[in-house]
């Protein structure tokens, strides 16, 4: 258990178990976990992440921002300009990966679902 002096806004722990992902108003917190406590090693500057998730192969994880939806790369923290995903209305309130990790599906308060390919020409197709 780990108690933080701000409210947590969403949650991720990695395929592993080894490692979380924390949303704060203020930044993303990727952290260890260990037996007796968590330890934050990188933070990223994503405010008031309501949903995050990893990828089934761990090696990504989605992140949203209000409406928009970022693609980072779990080890390296980065977020190329090409995975950035802006189709929602209204905020995000759902992703799920498929099976190869090569796209995902997302769902909008709005009601809208969006369906997003990460190496594709067309970025997607709402449903």
């Amino acid at each position: 258990m780990q108690r933080f002096n701000e409210e947590p806004h969403s949650v991720a722990f990695h395929p592993s178990g080894f490692q979380i992902i924390v949303g704060f108003a203020d930044k993303l917190r990727l952290m260890n976990v260990f037996s007796d406590c968590i330890k934050t090693y990188k933070e990223l500057p994503i405010k008031a992440c309501r949903e995050i998730r990893f990828s089934n192969g761990g090696h990504l994880f989605a992140a949203t921002n209000g409406h928009i939806i970022q693609i980072f790369n779990f080890y390296t923290g980065e977020n190329p300009p090409n995975m950035l995903f802006k189709r929602h209305s209204g905020k995000v309130r759902s992703i799920a990966w498929a099976d190869d990790d090569q796209g995902f599906v997302s769902a909008g308060w709005d009601g809208s679902i969006c369906e997003w390919a990460l190496f594709s020409d067309s970025d997607s197709s709402e449903m």
